[in-house]
């Protein structure tokens, strides 16, 4: 049998894991800049967890979840989102009962979907949630926060806000009418799968990919047409927030989302890199969702990005490292690189050994891992009691006695 990754996997290694845990890193950092609380929750839970809130006849819930039966003969599925795990752990855990409640948690997913660029089976993915105030300026504060990381993450691509609202119940109830109503008089010209959402789901069919049913939702009803007094003062001030943070945006009308407990602000961050997989980074307010899988009646909002589609856009830079190569020129030194290891491991400098003996196997080592400098141990070195140190960098070389190697390596001034 062939050795291989399933289908729709990836192993992270070399650069690729090297942005992943830039992208983790500037996730954490900003995080505690603002307050939000890092969750991690277990990577399977409960199916119904998922099947309630999604919907039993969802694509998601038919098509795209691992689900399994375990020896207890419950129903366990590993988790396709990390927005219902992440308030499933706030409830269990009394994390509401001080609210509001910002969180936030990094990891894999999983989706049986068609694999394509950036996108995976088993995909890696950041959350931010929250929990307990209908407050416009939450929303700010998180389409905020996704335009501080994107742009420091991305800084040289050119990344869309795309808003919307959905409006409240009312206002998103009277826009599904007027929806169905409009797509069932342009039937013939839908395809078959948006034919079968009409009077389901007329607001997935805004959102589909296929041509003849882009072409028709040009001109349909506009849901700010149908916003409430109250939805509508939420959408202009948070319009009016942006534009004081000097945050850049376009209203898409067409830009939704398909569950009933999504409401108001609707946004995703987009990209034209990426092909039909355009969207970075996606989120709304649902503040029907936390009642509905069992917790009180209070509002949250939210959002996803996709750490591989990020880390796509992310330019491979050459870094280099600062850590130490050691060349060790014969066996009969090996007590007197001991001593060396010793000191560098109590002063806590990286170092790396390839464990030969050759003078042109260390350097051709040393300068393909981008080290800044090799410590050279040979024969004068050894009856001279020092080491040779060679920077990488600009060529200088020094012979300093073991106690003087940290203050050269971390002379700045150099």
């Amino acid at each position: 049998m062939k050795l291989r990754p399933v289908r729709g996997t990836h192993d992270i290694f070399g650069e690729e894991i090297n942005k992943f845990n830039q992208i983790s890193k500037v996730v954490s950092k900003n995080a505690k800049l603002k307050d939000f609380r890092e969750i991690q929750t277990p990577i399977f839970e409960f199916s119904n967890l998922f099947s309630k809130p999604l919907g039993e006849h969802s694509d998601v819930v038919l098509k795209e979840m691992y689900s399994f039966e375990d020896r207890n003969n419950e129903f366990l599925t590993l988790r396709p989102e990390y927005t219902t795990p992440m308030i499933r752990a706030a409830i269990t855990n009394n994390l509401l009962n001080d609210i509001p409640l910002k969180i936030f948690g990094i990891g894999p997913m999983f989706r049986r979907e068609r694999p394509q660029k950036g996108r995976y089976r088993q995909f890696n993915q950041i959350n931010f949630e929250i929990l307990g105030t209908k407050d416009v300026l939450a929303d700010v504060e998180l389409i905020s926060l996704s335009n501080i990381i994107l742009n420091e993450l991305l800084p040289r691509n050119k990344i869309i806000l795309n808003i919307n609202s959905l409006g409240d119940k009312h206002s998103l109830s009277n826009f599904k009418k007027n929806l169905a109503k409009y797509f069932n008089t342009h039937k013939k010209k839908l395809s078959n799968e948006s034919i079968k959402k009409i009077d389901s789901n007329p607001l997935r069919i805004l959102d589909s990919k296929f041509e003849e049913d882009i072409e028709i939702s040009k001109s349909s009803p506009k849901i700010y047409e149908f916003l409430t007094k109250e939805a509508k003062m939420h959408y202009e001030n948070l319009k009016k927030s942006l534009k004081v943070l000097d945050i850049n945006f376009v209203e898409d009308f067409n830009l939704v989302r398909g569950l009933d407990y999504y409401c108001n602000t609707v946004f995703e961050f987009k990209t034209n890199s990426l092909g039909s997989q355009d969207t970075l980074l996606g989120g709304g307010r649902y503040d029907g969702l936390i009642k509905v899988l069992g917790g009180p009646d209070i509002p949250g909002i939210g959002w996803a990005a996709g750490i591989e589609r990020i880390a796509l856009l992310m330019e491979s830079e050459k870094k280099i490292n600062s850590n130490v190569h050691i060349a060790v020129t014969n066996e009969k030194f090996i007590d007197y690189f001991l001593h060396l290891q010793k000191y560098l491991s109590e002063n806590k400098i990286s170092y790396y050994w390839n464990y030969k003996y050759n003078l042109k196997k260390s350097f051709t080592k040393a300068n393909s891992s981008s080290a800044s400098h090799v410590i050279i141990i040979g024969e004068n070195e050894f009856n001279g009691n020092f080491y040779t140190i060679k920077s990488l960098l600009t060529g200088e070389q020094k012979e300093l006695k073991l106690d003087q190697i940290y203050n050269f390596l971390n002379d700045k001034s150099r």
